[in-house]
Protein backbone atom coordinates (compact mmCIF):
# COMPACT_ATOMS: atom_id res chain seq x y z
CA UNK A 1 0.00 0.00 0.00
CA UNK A 2 2.73 2.42 0.81
CA UNK A 3 4.46 1.93 -2.16
CA UNK A 4 1.02 2.38 -4.35
CA UNK A 5 1.32 5.91 -2.04
CA UNK A 6 4.41 6.56 -2.96
CA UNK A 7 3.88 6.25 -6.55
CA UNK A 8 0.86 8.45 -6.80
CA UNK A 9 2.97 11.57 -5.00
CA UNK A 10 6.08 11.26 -7.51
CA UNK A 11 3.54 11.30 -10.35
CA UNK A 12 1.36 14.29 -8.59
CA UNK A 13 5.22 15.97 -8.19
CA UNK A 14 6.06 15.70 -11.89
CA UNK A 15 2.51 16.95 -12.91
CA UNK A 16 2.95 20.32 -10.91
CA UNK A 17 5.22 22.93 -12.53
CA UNK A 18 8.30 24.60 -10.14
CA UNK A 19 8.14 27.99 -8.80
CA UNK A 20 10.26 30.33 -10.72
CA UNK A 21 13.32 31.57 -8.37
CA UNK A 22 13.69 35.41 -8.45
CA UNK A 23 17.02 36.77 -8.31
CA UNK A 24 17.27 40.54 -7.98
CA UNK A 25 20.86 41.98 -9.28
CA UNK A 26 20.94 44.61 -7.43
CA UNK A 27 20.89 42.80 -3.85
CA UNK A 28 23.26 40.41 -4.80
CA UNK A 29 26.90 40.60 -3.42
CA UNK A 30 28.61 40.60 -7.09
CA UNK A 31 31.27 42.74 -8.72
CA UNK A 32 28.69 45.20 -10.12
CA UNK A 33 27.19 45.97 -6.91
CA UNK A 34 30.50 46.39 -5.32
CA UNK A 35 31.18 49.15 -7.35
CA UNK A 36 27.67 50.71 -7.25
CA UNK A 37 28.45 53.38 -5.22
CA UNK A 38 26.45 56.39 -3.74
CA UNK A 39 28.79 57.84 -1.58
CA UNK A 40 31.88 58.72 -3.08
CA UNK A 41 35.63 58.39 -1.27
CA UNK A 42 39.10 58.76 -2.02
CA UNK A 43 39.75 56.13 0.88
CA UNK A 44 40.06 52.77 -0.79
CA UNK A 45 37.77 51.15 2.61
CA UNK A 46 37.10 47.51 2.21
CA UNK A 47 33.02 46.61 1.42
CA UNK A 48 31.19 44.44 3.36
CA UNK A 49 30.55 40.67 1.92
CA UNK A 50 27.25 39.70 1.61
CA UNK A 51 27.18 35.77 3.51
CA UNK A 52 24.05 34.71 2.56
CA UNK A 53 23.82 35.72 -1.45
CA UNK A 54 20.23 34.41 -1.92
CA UNK A 55 18.74 36.77 0.44
CA UNK A 56 16.78 39.41 -1.72
CA UNK A 57 15.64 41.32 2.00
CA UNK A 58 13.17 41.58 3.59
CA UNK A 59 9.63 42.53 2.52
CA UNK A 60 8.63 45.97 2.95
CA UNK A 61 5.67 48.54 2.90
CA UNK A 62 7.55 50.91 1.12
CA UNK A 63 7.46 51.76 -2.57
CA UNK A 64 11.14 52.90 -2.13
CA UNK A 65 13.99 52.05 -0.44
CA UNK A 66 18.02 51.86 0.05
CA UNK A 67 20.81 50.66 2.92
CA UNK A 68 23.91 52.07 1.83
CA UNK A 69 27.21 50.79 3.96
CA UNK A 70 28.60 54.29 5.50
CA UNK A 71 32.45 53.74 5.43
CA UNK A 72 32.33 52.16 2.02
CA UNK A 73 29.24 53.77 0.08
CA UNK A 74 27.99 50.69 -1.13
CA UNK A 75 24.92 49.53 -1.63
CA UNK A 76 23.00 46.51 0.27
CA UNK A 77 19.89 46.91 -0.59
CA UNK A 78 17.59 48.69 -3.46
CA UNK A 79 13.96 49.01 -4.06
CA UNK A 80 13.28 51.74 -6.94
CA UNK A 81 16.08 53.67 -5.37
CA UNK A 82 16.29 55.52 -8.56
CA UNK A 83 13.03 56.51 -8.98
CA UNK A 84 11.39 59.85 -8.06
CA UNK A 85 9.13 60.62 -4.79
CA UNK A 86 7.84 63.60 -2.95
CA UNK A 87 10.55 64.22 -0.05
CA UNK A 88 7.92 65.47 2.24
CA UNK A 89 9.48 67.35 5.35
CA UNK A 90 12.42 65.65 4.73
CA UNK A 91 13.03 68.53 2.79
CA UNK A 92 13.78 70.40 6.17
CA UNK A 93 17.17 69.13 6.08
CA UNK A 94 18.16 70.80 3.47
CA UNK A 95 16.41 73.79 4.23
CA UNK A 96 18.38 73.62 7.77
CA UNK A 97 21.82 73.28 5.38
CA UNK A 98 21.04 76.37 3.49
CA UNK A 99 20.09 78.34 6.38
CA UNK A 100 22.70 77.93 8.33
CA UNK A 101 25.14 78.75 5.70
CA UNK A 102 23.95 82.19 5.90
CA UNK A 103 25.47 82.20 9.27
CA UNK A 104 22.90 83.52 11.59
CA UNK A 105 22.93 84.45 14.78
CA UNK A 106 21.47 81.53 16.37
CA UNK A 107 20.73 83.06 20.24
CA UNK A 108 18.52 86.20 17.86
CA UNK A 109 15.15 86.51 18.85
CA UNK A 110 12.70 86.46 16.10
CA UNK A 111 8.90 87.19 16.04
CA UNK A 112 6.58 84.71 13.50
CA UNK A 113 3.94 86.61 11.45
CA UNK A 114 0.63 85.83 10.56
CA UNK A 115 2.18 84.76 6.79
CA UNK A 116 4.63 82.49 8.18
CA UNK A 117 1.66 80.19 9.30
CA UNK A 118 0.71 76.82 7.31
CA UNK A 119 -1.44 73.64 7.82
CA UNK A 120 -0.19 70.29 8.76
CA UNK A 121 1.98 69.16 11.85
CA UNK A 122 2.08 70.78 15.28
CA UNK A 123 2.92 74.20 15.65
CA UNK A 124 4.92 74.88 18.74
CA UNK A 125 5.23 78.34 18.29
CA UNK A 126 2.35 80.71 17.46
CA UNK A 127 2.02 83.68 15.05
CA UNK A 128 2.62 86.85 17.32
CA UNK A 129 5.58 85.01 19.55
CA UNK A 130 9.02 85.08 19.21
CA UNK A 131 11.41 82.52 20.30
CA UNK A 132 15.30 82.21 19.50
CA UNK A 133 16.15 80.96 15.93
CA UNK A 134 18.16 77.72 17.55
CA UNK A 135 14.62 77.45 18.74
CA UNK A 136 12.88 77.40 15.84
CA UNK A 137 15.33 75.04 14.04
CA UNK A 138 14.67 72.42 16.87
CA UNK A 139 10.70 73.25 16.08
CA UNK A 140 11.54 72.47 12.07
CA UNK A 141 13.77 69.48 12.71
CA UNK A 142 12.49 67.86 15.67
CA UNK A 143 8.90 68.54 15.75
CA UNK A 144 8.92 68.82 11.37
CA UNK A 145 6.95 72.26 12.44
CA UNK A 146 6.12 73.93 9.03
CA UNK A 147 6.00 77.19 10.48
CA UNK A 148 8.69 77.41 12.53
CA UNK A 149 10.55 76.46 8.91
CA UNK A 150 8.77 79.24 7.21
CA UNK A 151 9.76 81.63 10.02
CA UNK A 152 13.36 80.62 9.38
CA UNK A 153 13.67 81.18 6.34
CA UNK A 154 12.32 84.91 6.28
CA UNK A 155 14.45 85.70 9.27
CA UNK A 156 17.36 85.26 6.17
CA UNK A 157 16.17 88.99 4.82
CA UNK A 158 15.86 87.03 0.92
CA UNK A 159 12.57 85.83 -0.53
CA UNK A 160 11.27 82.97 -0.76
CA UNK A 161 12.14 82.81 -4.75
CA UNK A 162 15.59 83.05 -3.48
CA UNK A 163 16.20 80.67 -0.59
CA UNK A 164 14.68 77.71 -3.24
CA UNK A 165 16.99 78.68 -5.63
CA UNK A 166 20.26 78.03 -3.16
CA UNK A 167 18.21 75.09 -1.82
CA UNK A 168 18.56 73.44 -5.65
CA UNK A 169 22.04 74.77 -6.11
CA UNK A 170 22.96 73.29 -2.78
CA UNK A 171 21.51 69.73 -4.33
CA UNK A 172 23.27 70.40 -7.18
CA UNK A 173 26.38 70.84 -5.10
CA UNK A 174 25.92 67.59 -3.54
CA UNK A 175 25.39 65.51 -7.20
CA UNK A 176 21.78 65.06 -5.76
CA UNK A 177 21.01 65.68 -9.86
CA UNK A 178 17.38 63.76 -9.46
CA UNK A 179 16.45 66.66 -7.23
CA UNK A 180 14.42 69.78 -7.45
CA UNK A 181 12.42 71.61 -4.40
CA UNK A 182 9.46 74.29 -4.99
CA UNK A 183 9.47 75.64 -1.40
CA UNK A 184 11.37 74.75 1.80
CA UNK A 185 9.08 73.50 4.41
CA UNK A 186 7.97 69.92 2.10
CA UNK A 187 4.16 70.54 2.32
CA UNK A 188 4.52 70.78 -2.08
CA UNK A 189 4.57 67.21 -3.55
CA UNK A 190 6.71 68.44 -5.91
CA UNK A 191 9.42 68.83 -3.89
CA UNK A 192 10.75 65.74 -5.34
CA UNK A 193 14.09 63.18 -4.93
CA UNK A 194 15.22 60.26 -5.05
CA UNK A 195 15.94 57.27 -2.46
CA UNK A 196 19.38 57.43 -3.46
CA UNK A 197 20.00 60.94 -3.38
CA UNK A 198 18.57 61.25 0.12
CA UNK A 199 21.90 59.70 1.42
CA UNK A 200 24.03 61.65 -0.33
CA UNK A 201 21.80 64.78 1.51
CA UNK A 202 22.45 62.58 5.05
CA UNK A 203 25.86 62.31 4.18
CA UNK A 204 26.37 66.06 3.85
CA UNK A 205 23.62 67.10 7.11
CA UNK A 206 26.16 64.63 9.21
CA UNK A 207 28.99 66.60 9.20
CA UNK A 208 27.03 69.11 10.19
CA UNK A 209 27.23 69.33 14.07
CA UNK A 210 24.07 71.57 14.97
CA UNK A 211 21.70 69.39 12.22
CA UNK A 212 23.15 66.36 13.70
CA UNK A 213 22.61 66.99 17.08
CA UNK A 214 18.88 68.37 16.83
CA UNK A 215 18.23 65.22 14.59
CA UNK A 216 19.65 63.25 16.79
CA UNK A 217 17.69 64.22 19.63
CA UNK A 218 14.84 62.21 21.19
CA UNK A 219 12.99 65.13 22.86
CA UNK A 220 13.87 69.14 23.22
CA UNK A 221 12.26 72.00 25.00
CA UNK A 222 12.17 75.73 23.72
CA UNK A 223 10.95 79.08 25.25
CA UNK A 224 8.76 81.13 23.35
CA UNK A 225 7.87 85.13 24.45
CA UNK A 226 6.32 87.57 25.45
CA UNK A 227 5.27 84.61 27.77
CA UNK A 228 8.11 82.91 28.68
CA UNK A 229 6.31 79.50 28.62
CA UNK A 230 8.48 76.45 27.91
CA UNK A 231 7.47 73.67 25.22
CA UNK A 232 8.49 70.42 24.95
CA UNK A 233 9.01 68.38 21.85
CA UNK A 234 9.66 65.09 20.81
CA UNK A 235 10.94 63.53 17.97
CA UNK A 236 8.55 62.46 14.84
CA UNK A 237 11.41 59.67 14.22
CA UNK A 238 9.83 56.92 16.01
CA UNK A 239 12.49 54.83 15.25
CA UNK A 240 14.51 56.20 17.93
CA UNK A 241 14.18 54.03 21.21
CA UNK A 242 13.21 50.97 19.38
CA UNK A 243 16.09 48.06 18.86
CA UNK A 244 17.73 49.61 16.56
CA UNK A 245 20.45 52.52 17.59
CA UNK A 246 19.49 56.09 16.00
CA UNK A 247 22.21 58.22 14.94
CA UNK A 248 20.11 60.93 13.87
CA UNK A 249 17.22 60.69 11.17
CA UNK A 250 14.23 62.92 9.30
CA UNK A 251 10.59 61.66 8.75
CA UNK A 252 8.27 63.10 6.55
CA UNK A 253 4.40 62.78 5.50
CA UNK A 254 2.12 63.64 2.68
CA UNK A 255 -1.00 61.94 1.25
CA UNK A 256 1.18 62.38 -2.36
CA UNK A 257 4.38 61.03 -0.61
CA UNK A 258 3.01 58.43 2.50
CA UNK A 259 5.39 57.90 5.52
CA UNK A 260 9.20 58.98 4.52
CA UNK A 261 12.17 58.44 6.83
CA UNK A 262 15.98 59.49 5.93
CA UNK A 263 18.24 58.25 8.85
CA UNK A 264 21.33 56.67 9.99
CA UNK A 265 21.77 53.63 12.62
CA UNK A 266 24.46 51.94 14.14
CA UNK A 267 24.79 48.06 13.93
CA UNK A 268 25.06 46.30 17.19
CA UNK A 269 28.72 45.48 16.13
CA UNK A 270 29.23 49.41 15.43
CA UNK A 271 29.02 49.94 11.79
CA UNK A 272 26.96 52.40 10.67
CA UNK A 273 24.17 52.46 7.82
CA UNK A 274 22.45 55.38 5.62
CA UNK A 275 18.47 53.78 5.37
CA UNK A 276 15.82 55.69 3.04
CA UNK A 277 12.32 54.48 3.76
CA UNK A 278 9.81 56.25 0.98
CA UNK A 279 6.35 55.49 1.14
CA UNK A 280 5.52 53.45 3.64
CA UNK A 281 1.85 52.76 4.21
CA UNK A 282 1.53 53.82 7.92
CA UNK A 283 4.43 55.64 10.24
CA UNK A 284 4.09 52.10 12.36
CA UNK A 285 5.09 50.12 8.58
CA UNK A 286 7.70 52.72 8.28
CA UNK A 287 9.56 52.30 11.60
CA UNK A 288 8.78 48.33 10.95
CA UNK A 289 10.74 48.67 7.73
CA UNK A 290 13.69 50.18 8.94
CA UNK A 291 14.07 48.26 11.74
CA UNK A 292 13.74 45.03 9.35
CA UNK A 293 16.28 46.51 6.96
CA UNK A 294 18.58 47.46 9.65
CA UNK A 295 18.55 43.76 11.22
CA UNK A 296 18.86 41.61 7.99
CA UNK A 297 21.72 44.36 6.54
CA UNK A 298 23.63 43.17 10.04
CA UNK A 299 22.20 39.57 9.60
CA UNK A 300 22.99 38.72 6.04
CA UNK A 301 26.61 40.88 5.60
CA UNK A 302 30.10 40.73 7.19
CA UNK A 303 32.25 43.35 8.03
CA UNK A 304 35.97 42.22 8.34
Amino acid sequence: MSSIFTILLIITSLSVSSLPILEYESYLSSDKLRSDKVISSEAKIKAPIKKDIKSLGPQLSAQKAIVVDKKSGIVLFAKEDKEKHSMASITKLITALVFLEIEPNLDQRFEMIEEDDREGAEKFIQPGESAKLRDYLISSLLGSANNATITLTRSTGISTEEFVKRMNQKAKELKMYDTFFVEPSGLDPKNKSTARDMVKLLNAVESNDIIHEIAGMYSSSIVVYPSGIRRNIVTTNHLMGSIVFVEFGKTGYLDESLFNLATIVSTSNGNELYIVILGSQTNEERVQDAKNLAVWAERVYSWE
